[in-house]
């Protein structure tokens, strides 16, 4: 998943075994995979949100954040 615009953190096991926090603007997500992102509304405005698979984006993993 990737988010214009702005950064989020992401609890992940990506450099370890333990989970820690890791800036992001995109997160590659595993099938079934459910993950916390924490988000800091601090650009306003309206931000994409999507998949970067074209045909997951098609089918509807899109969409966007709106920050006023």
């Amino acid at each position: 998943m990737h988010l214009h615009g702005n950064h989020f953190y992401v609890k992940s096991k990506e450099f370890s075994n333990k989970d820690k926090l890791i800036l992001r603007d995109t997160y590659l997500m595993q099938p079934g995979e459910k993950s916390e992102f924490i988000y800091i509304a601090d650009n306003p405005g309206k931000w994409l949100f999507h998949c970067h698979m074209l045909e997951h984006a098609a089918s509807g993993m899109i969409g966007y954040l709106e920050v006023v």
